[in-house]
């Protein structure tokens, strides 16, 4: 007769890459949810007599089998030692616990043992599929050779100051260096790390070897690493280890260590590798002391991301994939991205479960006018019942049920997908047991597909000449181009963007397409081509004629009245005042502010603009004593009628703003004005730190030398932009150019709004247009203005507050020129405009708190009435001074 006994342990596993596991408690035995498949979980011949048979009988165990607790067969029996193993990856996430029943036989009896393994956690794994650095595929016949998941030709470039000083081999197949595979990781976060050892450097490193060994260097050089963007992608270290051995952080936890003949040492950390349709570049650089100067030494490279063939992953593509049921497998780390109804490490285990699958894919923007399937699909179910729901865009609680019915899956097409389609779709699922499942779909498509246009987004744009295509509209044509694709230029008479705007040309003049200046004939002259000149000969026949007949005498002073009359009249365009209407307005309003000569001493230029001069002065006021200011007067070489017409009304806006003589605290002050002398000044206060963006650049310097940031004083004049903003938004006046170039830092470090040369008064209407006067077309700061600046031409108060955000992001970045990724340095006026309307904007700087960066893209909403106000701006920013910095600090 057999005898039955169940023996009950509490085994708790922990990983062993080893043929044994670690015992904890008597009986208490741990593994990590990593181990390898085929690691040891316990061998039972371990455990006591009583329960595998006495060791001095023949009574012993013949067989183990796992009868229970394992329905996913994670765990498997090995026969030839009798030992429990990892049959399969394990997934702590999945199944962290698990109460196997394993049978016992011998020629006795039948024992029956429990064990309760517990699977430990860990940090990082499975690896995560991330689908933006996703790999190619490569085919069966693009294996030959050896294959790496990067790959670059022709190596990369040293340079210094701009000059190639060696090009060096692939790093992963550098010659020089010991290597180790595990040196190499890409991790699922597309971000990768690798390093190499060498004893000695080439020929051509010999420069390089220099920078190391001088003694500013001291044998260690740290480069930052950016995109062709210029975003910071990581850190490149170097070192000579026979003057620098602290290795990186990152390299010392990955238990490296070097040998005695190591002499230099190169470690790379990169972030966001995961460009896969084009060359993913990176340029790493840093200033070192070489020659007895400092130069910018530079790392310059260009990587294909190439992928893996099928069924393997790593740097080397050497490792291979557990993916199963179809899952594909990332090149990087090897994660499984797991089709529907499986999950866990391998994508190997049965998982009910319903979801919504999307053709085209998850990762394809979904544009109006296109098709889209969803279907709703329910793996390892019994369905009892499926139903497909929708609820509106607009939130609305009501649900409309749209089908349903006792099947495995069910799709609902979109041909095509329309505005009014969006909202939330539902597929609820009912099992035969009762329990329920569900999977939701959210549609939202706003946008037609790039070059289409209309109503459901169904007509072609094919714009030429530059033309942008408008959701509605259709194609957006550049100055001096119209028609339905801008295949046509402007007609006579007109000109601007879409050829909207009219000349006012005289005499048959034309105009340019693209500024509207006039293009006069022979013969003709002035702003309007006005003025015509009488030819030479036409005026000898007059006077002969007016000699000899007095009746054609007569008729000679009746067509020179006629000419005299027709030069006095004086062209205008409509509803604009006459220049000695608007220069007597000038006058009056500024004669309270009339300085004279003998008042101001010059001293020395201190500054060179586009259109003026600014001169350092000494000013005696009325109470007696000397002043510094700042003269502005316009350069004599640009003294065109544009010119003058902005530095008049500069005169004026500040004369507006000092009314009174009050003034603002953050707007520069006016002390007086010259239009008496030639030239004319604008006398203001002197800014001794001059310019904000020079003063940033400063600040830029000292940081890397100090590391300190100055974020406190940074703010503080971010705080005081908007203050004096908020000062113009009440005056109704819009500055257009609010950049740190325009705002001047006082000796006390107060920042002050200065430079109206562009600004318009728009007291009366609340937008000022665009105009095009004195035949010239004006400088606009395109990469501060806001989109509806660009398009229409049209400036306000809100405007000013996106090119607000624009010179916060400038002090954020300590002074950068803005570039927008994606973008020229220098874009012209379409292609801005397009990038704005594409959504791009300028990405977060280095070391920006993400609280300032949240205020900066708030100034860049589309909507101008969604825009922050500058007094809203100011309360903003100020909570950030030092009194409220606690909450920011830590970001400095």
């Amino acid at each position: 007769m057999h005898l039955r006994a169940t023996y009950t342990f509490c085994a708790v596993l922990l990983l062993s890459e080893l043929l044994s596991a670690t015992q904890v408690d008597q009986n208490i035995f741990e593994i990590h949810e990593d181990a390898s498949v085929g690691s040891v979980v316990v061998r039972l011949r371990d455990f006591p007599a009583a329960i595998v048979g006495s060791t001095d009988s023949d009574d012993k165990t013949t067989s183990v089998n796992i009868t229970a607790g394992d329905d996913s067969g994670r765990f498997g029996v090995r026969d030839e030692d009798l030992a429990l193993i990892v049959a399969a990856p394990l997934d702590f996430k999945l199944h962290p616990r698990y109460n196997l029943t394993v049978e016992l036989t011998n020629t006795e009896n039948v024992s029956y043992v429990t064990f309760i393994i517990v699977v430990l956690d860990v940090p990082g794994y499975p690896p995560f599929y991330n689908k933006r650095c996703e790999t190619p595929v490569l085919s069966d016949g693009e294996k030959g050779g050896n294959v790496t998941v990067l790959y670059r030709s022709d190596g990369f470039d040293v340079s210094i100051d701009g000059g190639v000083i060696g090009s060096f081999n692939d790093y992963f197949q550098y010659p020089l260096a010991r290597i180790q595979a595990a040196n190499y990781v890409m991790k699922g976060d597309c971000s990768g790390t690798w390093f190499a050892v060498g004893r000695e450097l080439s020929l051509n490193q010999a420069a390089y070897a220099t920078v190391l060994q001088d003694p500013h260097q001291q044998g260690r050089i740290e480069l930052n690493c950016h995109d062709r963007e210029g975003n910071k992608k990581g850190t490149a270290t170097v070192l000579d280890l026979s003057l620098d051995g602290d290795l990186p952080q990152w390299v010392r936890s990955s238990q490296f260590a070097t040998e005695e003949t190591d002499r230099y040492f190169y470690a790379v950390e990169l972030n966001e590798i995961w460009s896969s349709t084009s060359p993913y570049s990176i340029r790493c650089g840093a200033n070192v002391t070489w020659g007895g100067g400092i130069v910018l030494l530079e790392y310059t490279t260009q990587y294909n991301i190439t992928g893996c063939p099928e069924g393997l992953y790593g740097v080397y593509c050497d490792q291979d994939c557990v993916c199963e049921n179809g899952a594909r497998c990332h090149g990087f780390n090897g994660a499984c991205e797991c089709r529907p109804g499986w999950r866990g490490r391998a994508c190997d285990i049965p998982w009910p479960e319903v979801v919504i699958v999307e053709i085209p894919g998850d990762s394809v923007v979904k544009y109006i006018g296109t098709n889209l399937t969803l279907t709703c699909v329910a793996p390892h179910i019994h369905v009892e019942n499926m139903t497909w729901a929708y609820q509106t865009e607009n939130g609305h609680n009501d649900t409309n049920v749209m089908e349903e019915g006792k099947v495995q899956n069910n799709s609902i097409i979109f041909q095509p997908i329309l505005e009014s389609a969006n909202g939330r779709y539902s597929c609820m699922v009912q099992a035969e047991d009762g329990k329920l499942f569900t999977a939701t779909f959210t549609l939202n498509a706003t946008e037609c597909q790039p070059n289409y246009y209309g109503e459901v987004c169904s007509q072609v744009c094919d714009c030429q000449y530059g033309g942008t295509c408008d959701r509605w509209e259709g194609c957006l044509c550049p100055p001096g181009r119209h028609g339905d694709r801008c295949e046509h230029t402007c007609a006579p008479g007109t000109y601007g963007w879409n050829c909207s705007m009219t000349c006012y040309c005289q005499n048959n003049a034309t105009c340019d397409p693209v500024n509207g200046s006039c293009i006069c004939a022979e013969g003709q002259s002035g702003e309007f081509c006005q003025i015509l000149s009488i030819p030479e000969e036409n005026q000898v026949v007059v006077v002969v004629l007016a000699s000899v007949v007095p009746t054609i005498a007569i008729f000679g002073f009746i067509v020179t009245g006629i000419l005299v009359k027709r030069r006095r009249r004086r062209p205008k365009r409509p509803d604009h005042p006459t220049p000695g209407t608007e220069m007597a307005v000038v006058i009056e309003t500024l004669s309270p502010w009339e300085v004279e000569k003998e008042d101001i001493q010059f001293e020395h230029m201190i500054g060179e603009g586009e259109f003026g001069h600014v001169v350092r002065g000494r000013l005696r006021v009325p109470e007696g004593y000397q002043v510094l200011v700042a003269a502005k007067c316009i350069r004599p070489d640009r003294m065109t009628a544009s010119a003058v017409r902005d530095f008049r009304r500069e005169m004026t806006v500040l004369v507006r703003i000092h009314e009174g003589k009050k003034g603002h605290p953050n707007v520069v002050k006016l002390y007086g004005v010259m239009t008496k002398s030639e030239p004319q000044y604008i006398l203001v206060e002197y800014a001794s730190n001059e310019e904000l963006r020079r003063y940033l650049w400063t600040l830029r310097e000292q940081y890397k030398i100090t590391g300190n940031s100055k974020l406190l004083e940074r703010i503080g004049f971010a705080a005081d932009v908007a203050s004096g903003l908020s000062e113009l938004a009440r005056l109704k006046i819009v500055h257009r150019d609010i950049a740190a170039r325009n705002v001047v830092i006082s000796g006390r470090k107060v920042a002050k709004i200065a430079d109206f040369g562009l600004s318009r008064d728009v007291y009366v209407s609340s937008a000022y247009k665009r105009t095009k006067q004195g035949g010239e077309e004006e400088l606009l700061p395109l990469k501060w203005m806001a989109v509806e600046s660009l398009r229409d031409g049209v400036y306000t108060c809100e405007s000013d507050v996106w090119s607000y955000g624009v010179l916060l992001w400038e002090i954020a970045s300590f002074g950068e020129e803005p570039r927008y990724a994606g973008g020229p340095m220098h874009p012209d006026v379409c292609t801005m405009l397009d990038l704005l309307k594409k959504g791009v904007r300028l990405q977060q700087p280095e070391n920006c708190p993400m609280s300032v960066y949240k205020i900066i893209r708030s100034c860049w909403i589309v909507d101008p009435s969604k825009r922050p106000t500058p007094e809203e701006l100011f309360r903003k920013i100020d909570f950030m001074k030092p009194q409220n910095m606690q909450v920011v600090n830590h970001s400095n």
